[in-house]
């Protein structure tokens, strides 16, 4: 198996991915490819992952790298809908640059969007200006309601009241343009590419450096005794990965400190994902209590290292963040 390295001070931790190599074909046989990413909703398989997918992953470029975390969401209109605080990270990072990367992940299924990000403010009517703004809001806001009340319900139950606690949030927009949905076996820790719409204008990838001959795990010290569990043991993770259509969030599975973590290597090569740059990658649990959610974010600069058929992805760790409930930190790796 391919390993790919997140360095740290003195070391590395393996954060590999697999990838295709210059000889696979441009045509990705086995890809059913859809022109029109508004078309979308229509596959059942779709479908069912806006229905099951317990959170959405949002990736954003913040300038200073890229960051990535989870969020409840609801679909309505078309498009994807997120709840945040006006200050946040995601928040000042659409500001400057709207391009978004979203991943839903349910039972069987992967999904990765791909769009731009419009600030929706019903109480310093932002982003209402037109009329069609004003006719989605109600409805909006009705679907996110109604798909996340168990949610808003922890939220009020753990957050700190008051009137900033409803002023204090705005609503992110997104109408995806490009999106892939691949087949996922979590346990495994395997994806593969099923379908993809819109235009993903890739690259085949040409040959890297030679990977890193050695690699240490994260110095654990680092992180708070209530968020090292997320990274001794394997699980899911989300990958932000820089590309020609903007930051995004691809599914990875993480194998442990100091063991390899796996991405498919079709999807990376299908987005054009070869060249690297600011990179991340986040791991977190939770259930519906704000109290009860946590996660780590490891930030740094990413390459591609090419090993036969498989890719290394050596990310360069230089920032750690990590959150449990409200409070929120970040240190240097």
């Amino acid at each position: 198996m391919t390993v790919g390295t997140v360095w740290g001070r003195g070391g590395a931790v393996f954060v590999p991915c697999g990838m295709t190599t210059a000889s696979f074909p441009a045509s990705f046989p086995g890809v059913e490819r859809v022109p029109d990413a508004g078309q979308l909703a229509v596959d059942a398989r779709v479908r069912e992952v806006l229905d099951r997918a317990p959170m959405l992953h949002s990736a954003v470029d913040t300038g200073r790298g890229l960051h990535v975390t989870p969020t409840a969401f609801s679909w309505s209109g078309g498009a994807l809908w997120v709840v945040t605080t006006r200050q946040s990270v995601k928040v000042r990072a659409l500001r400057r640059r709207p391009r978004v990367g979203l991943l839903l992940r349910a039972p069987g299924y992967d999904l990765v969007l791909a769009g731009e990000a419009e600030l929706v403010d019903p109480v310093r009517l932002h982003g209402m200006a037109s009329p069609e703004r004003v006719l989605d809001m109600p409805f909006a806001a009705l679907r996110y309601l109604e798909r996340n009340y168990k949610h808003v319900a922890g939220v009020l139950r753990d957050a700190t009241l008051g009137p900033g606690l409803v002023l204090d949030r705005l609503a992110i927009r997104v109408r995806p343009n490009r999106a892939v949905l691949l087949a996922s076996d979590p346990r495994a820790g395997a994806n593969e590419v099923l379908t993809a719409w819109g235009d993903w204008a890739s690259e085949l990838p040409v040959d890297p450096a030679s990977p890193p001959a050695t690699a240490k795990p994260l110095d654990l010290n680092l992180l708070p005794a209530a968020i090292r569990p997320l990274v001794r043991r394997p699980g899911a993770a989300c990958l932000a990965w820089p590309s020609g259509h903007g930051p995004l969030a691809l599914p990875a599975h993480w194998r442990g400190n100091g063991k390899p973590s796996d991405a498919d290597g079709t999807l990376l090569a299908l987005v054009g994902g070869w060249a690297g740059g600011p990179a991340g990658l986040s791991m977190d649990s939770g259930g519906y209590r704000l109290a009860s959610k946590r996660g780590v974010l490891i930030r740094g600069t990413a390459t591609a290292h090419r090993q036969g058929e498989r890719a290394q992805i050596a990310l360069t760790a230089q920032r750690l963040t990590t959150w449990e409930g409200e409070r929120s930190s970040t240190v240097p790796a």
